[in-house]
């Protein structure tokens, strides 16, 4: 490999890492990802954690719920399938979210969950629960249901 292509790759990484910080920390960085606030059309500071912004806890969030085998999450923790925990789309989740517990909601059932890990292929409403935290709302066999949800701390 020559000079000029390792050099080529460390630019690369260096302005992918502060595009991520930049994203991370609520910073519009051209190109860079929409932060939370513009993903979901919230215009609130909401509270504000070590790597950025929270959203308002008093709106309420639609999307799709699925479910997913749990284990090491985005937070750093280790959760199992009986846990209540959830996966947020990868487009709103920022480390201020970690431990912040959702209500999830479909006609009359409701679960509580945890923020542990990041889902890739989620739109930014949709949730990824755990499968304890999925049999709650409905059948495992159901796979995906349209859900409500907000932040309840």
């Amino acid at each position: 490999m020559s000079r000029y292509s390792v050099r080529r790759i460390v630019v690369s990484v260096a302005v992918a890492v502060a595009a991520s910080a930049g994203v991370l920390a609520g910073t519009p960085i051209a190109g860079a990802q929409p932060t939370l606030f513009e993903m979901l059309g919230d215009t609130s500071t909401g509270s504000t954690g070590s790597a950025g912004s929270t959203p308002d806890d008093t709106k309420t969030y639609s999307g799709d719920a699925t479910y997913f085998k749990v284990g090491l999450g985005s937070c750093g923790g280790t959760s199992v399938n009986a846990d209540y925990v959830v996966a947020i789309s990868a487009r709103i989740w920022t480390r201020a979210l970690c431990g912040k517990r959702i209500l999830a909601t479909r006609g009359m059932r409701s679960v509580t969950v945890t923020i542990v890990d990041t889902c890739p292929g989620c739109a930014a409403g949709d949730l990824d629960l755990s499968p304890a935290a999925f049999a709650k709302l409905g059948n495992l066999s159901d796979g995906r249901i349209p859900i409500t949800w907000q932040f309840i701390d």
